[in-house]
């Protein structure tokens, strides 16, 4: 599965999501063993390097959070 973010809600600089769950046609949730994002976070931007909002939180199985531990967050380009 690939997902285009197209446009952001409130900050035009950055992006980020608290979690994506898959599940198939009876309803089950499907196991997300791999995930990417370009960009990955906002560790390639100068001044970071050390920030717990990595794309793998997406499928960390905690989806309704404010937790920076189990959230996303990337540049929007």
């Amino acid at each position: 599965m690939e997902i285009h973010i197209k446009s952001t809600w409130g900050d035009p600089h950055y992006v980020g999501l608290s979690g994506l769950e898959f599940f198939d046609n009876i309803g089950t949730s499907l196991k997300v063993e791999t995930i990417k994002a370009f960009p990955p976070d906002i560790n390639i931007l100068p001044g970071y390097g050390d920030d717990p909002r990595t794309v793998d939180k997406l499928i960390d199985g905690t989806y309704f959070t404010k937790d920076d531990f189990h959230v996303w967050l990337a540049p929007f380009t």
